[in-house]
């Protein structure tokens, strides 16, 4: 069928439309596909971008998180010093790093003598520090507000490499001392966005230095305050002695005179043991003139020569001498031991001890001012609970008490003072009581009682020690004093010790 010429035009016509919306539709679609891949370039571009922000920003963290672990980790400043210099070196790819401790402008030998190469870690080094000293402002002794970044050319005389640029900062150590961090580089700049994160990690450093010289400071004065302390205990423990010996000084005269009676009888009874001696000597004299031709003595001789020097009662009477010279030098040796442990300066370890036995000992040290003039009643029996302590000091602490209230009853007359000593118990443990009918005090001399020096009595009669003496050793002992005083009618020490299960 053959189409005519208008039928074709008309087809042609449509033809051509129809090619032309699709070339328009082609150019729309290229135009959008352009457009999408602009966009996905630009996120690309963008999850770019922000990767390398995020490596860097984990880059800078770790960083930051190293140095101020190792800020406030317990190193050394030099030590620490060392290992900001490495931990800044690498995070700011410089090639070489060092620190540099400077006092009124002069520099510290011996801080540091190392240098920090990037690829070799520390190393023995001073030369490359010589080269770059004149490219930082030393001598202005100004200490800098951030990290100074300046281009310098320096052959390094290790490898002949040439460094291009210098990064650095000071900070202050003390008033004239401060430390210089110096780093170089190969490259010609060091990047600039590094700084605030340089900066955060100076101010870890600085916070660091500030604790690392507190705690010098307070190491130093710890130290310091140990010895004072150890000096103190030493003039304590010598006080404590001292006043030991003074009151021994006061208890002489008795003590002699106690030493001195079992002495006198043990005398008396050796010059009638000699006596007996002669005659014992005498009747063997007798007995051998009084053999017979014949070596033999009759009975009724023997006997009358034994009754005429009375041998029985020699006998029986020189036991008895015997025995009493026992007792006396028994007596003289428990003196002497009481004085002994008394005297002895000992430790300061605390064991269970009897507060019975300690009071006894201490009343037999004490006993002769009381012997003559005033009654002792101790009723303290061995019910008494023992407590951690030290028998040495506390019978000091007792022949103290008991001394002065001896001294306190010297008005009283003779044989009108007691002196009663007695315990009770409550929850917190044994209480002492140890009660006079001395003078008595007032309250201001109560209150004055434990202060060193300060005493009553007159001037070359007491130390003014004792009993301050005395609240130091029961301080020790965790124990607790109280005094109740009248005047005209007595005075009683309350001692309260802590006891033990």
């Amino acid at each position: 069928m053959t189409l005519s010429t208008e039928e074709l035009q008309k087809r042609i016509s449509i033809l051509e439309r129809k090619v032309s919306r699709e070339k328009k539709a082609r150019q729309l679609a290229e135009n959008q596909l352009e457009k999408y891949s602009l966009d996905i370039y630009e996120a690309n571009q963008s999850l770019k971008n922000a990767l390398i922000s995020s490596t860097q920003k984990q880059v800078e963290l770790r960083y930051l998180e190293q140095t101020s672990s190792d800020i406030a980790s317990e190193i050394s400043l030099n030590n620490m010093l060392s290992n900001i210099v490495m931990l800044t070196g690498k995070f700011c790819s410089a090639h070489y790093g060092f620190f540099m401790t400077y006092e009124n402008s002069k520099e510290i030998p011996g801080e540091s003598n190392k240098t920090w190469y990037l690829e070799e870690g520390y190393l023995e080094n001073n030369q490359l520090k010589e080269s770059i000293k004149n490219s930082l402002p030393l001598a202005e002794e100004i200490i800098l507000e951030s990290w100074i970044l300046s281009k310098v050319e320096i052959n390094h005389l290790k490898d002949s490499s040439l460094i291009n640029s210098i990064l650095y900062t000071n900070v202050a150590l003390s008033d004239n001392k401060m430390v210089w961090l110096c780093f170089l580089s190969e490259e010609t700049h060091f990047k600039e966005e590094i700084l605030p994160v340089l900066n955060t990690a100076r101010e870890y450093l600085i916070s660091g230095i500030r604790r690392c010289l507190s705690d010098s400071k307070i190491l130093k004065k710890n130290k310091q305050l140990q010895e004072s302390l150890n000096h103190l205990e030493k003039v304590r423990r010598q006080l404590i002695q001292s006043e030991k010996m003074a009151s021994l000084g006061q208890l002489a005269a008795g003590v002699a005179h106690e030493i001195n009676n079992p002495i006198a009888f043990i005398r008396s009874n050796m010059e009638v043991l000699v006596d007996y001696l002669n005659d014992y000597k005498n009747l063997n004299t007798e007995i051998k003139s009084n053999f017979s031709s014949d070596n033999i003595l009759k009975a009724s001789v023997f006997e009358d020569i034994c009754e005429k020097i009375d041998l029985n009662y020699l006998e029986e009477d020189s036991n008895e001498l015997l025995q009493s010279n026992i007792e006396g030098l028994d007596r003289v040796r428990e003196i002497v031991d009481n004085l002994k442990g008394f005297s002895h300066s000992g430790d300061e370890i605390l064991v269970e001890m009897s507060l019975r036995k300690c009071i006894i000992s201490a009343h037999k040290i004490a006993g002769n001012m009381f012997k003559y003039d005033h009654k002792v009643d101790n009723k303290v029996d061995s019910a008494c609970p023992s407590i951690l302590g030290n028998t040495g000091q506390l019978q000091q602490v007792f022949v103290n008490l008991f001394v002065n209230a001896a001294h306190a009853m010297e008005g009283k007359g003779k044989g009108k003072g007691k002196l009663t000593i007695y315990y009770s118990i409550c929850n917190e443990g044994v209480i002492i009581h140890v009660t006079d009918t001395g003078s008595g005090m007032d309250k201001e001399t109560i209150d004055q009682l434990f202060t060193p020096f300060f005493t009553t009595k007159p001037i070359g009669i007491g130390t003014g020690l004792g009993l301050s003496v005395s609240y130091a050793i029961l301080e020790a002992h965790d124990a607790k004093v109280t005094v109740d005083s009248t005047l005209n009618v007595g005075t009683t020490f309350h001692i309260l010790f802590p006891t033990f299960n």
